[in-house]
């Protein structure tokens, strides 16, 4: 290598150096195929990249009130687990353990909840709504590839409705668009938040059948560098500082 640019390098290692130990880094594991107003997610040549949305900036301003550096470690859903067990993150922010099973519930330490999430199912806008469980027989019903919608299951298991994936928010109300499905399970506010932003959506509309409401907890694993009792005082610092409210500002 040429000696000129040994030297930069090694300047470069060194910046990198005083910069990381002046702040240390607090390591936010995040879920790929996030679509905004959740996550916005840009592949980059060093991988995926966590570039905007409700994560990003809730995990952006504990991290700050944590006097820590953010470090968004973006990995599909099915090496998480690994990702904990390798001891790679430190939080495991909008998750809920109605999601988990016990053995995994288990490897977290869990501080309070910091918001609550409403799913309700989407319909046509020119037709009567869906009132109850009986509107959805003989349907299609779209769901996020992943996510579990609990209250429905028992509907699909008998087969008196269909569910039809899709890999996100926005895809799947396009595949409702198409004529795919009858129906979509989506929460609330990725609803308001496309149906604003995307003109097409105004064909679409909430009704009042909640398929499912759970709290949202930033979880912390077991190795973390930041205690739970760090965490919960930060967490509790933004919330009544009213930090998360002027978040979710920006998307509704």
């Amino acid at each position: 290598m040429h000696t000129t640019l040994k030297v930069i390098l090694a300047l470069a290692a060194c910046a990198c150096g005083a910069v990381a130990g002046a702040q240390e880094a607090v390591r936010f594991l995040v879920v790929d195929g996030r679509s905004l107003p959740m996550g916005l997610v840009r592949n980059t040549p060093h991988g995926p990249e966590l570039a905007d949305g409700l994560i990003k900036d809730w995990q952006d301003a504990l991290a700050r009130e944590l006097g820590r550096r953010p470090v968004h470690l973006v990995l599909p859903r099915k090496r998480q687990d690994w990702a904990v067990e390798g001891h790679k993150v430190d939080l495991r922010c909008f998750v809920s353990p109605e999601w988990l099973t016990p053995d995994t519930i288990a490897e977290y330490d869990w501080p309070a909840p910091f918001m609550e999430v409403e799913e309700r199912v989407v319909g046509p806008a020119d037709k009567p709504p869906a009132q109850s469980m009986r509107d959805l027989e003989g349907k299609t019903i779209g769901g996020v590839h992943g996510y579990t919608y609990r209250k429905l299951d028992a509907l699909f298991a008998s087969g008196k409705a269909r569910r039809e994936d899709a890999p996100g928010e926005t895809a799947l109300l396009l595949k409702q668009l198409a004529g795919r499905t009858d129906y979509s399970m989506m929460r609330t506010l990725d609803f308001q938040y496309l149906r604003r932003n995307d003109a097409r959506m105004a064909a679409l509309a909430l009704s009042p059948l909640v398929v499912s409401r759970f709290a949202m907890y930033c979880a912390r694993t077991r190795y973390s560098v930041v205690s739970l009792q760090e965490l919960s005082s930060a967490q509790e610092r933004l919330l009544q500082a009213g930090a998360l409210d002027r978040i979710l500002q920006k998307y509704l």
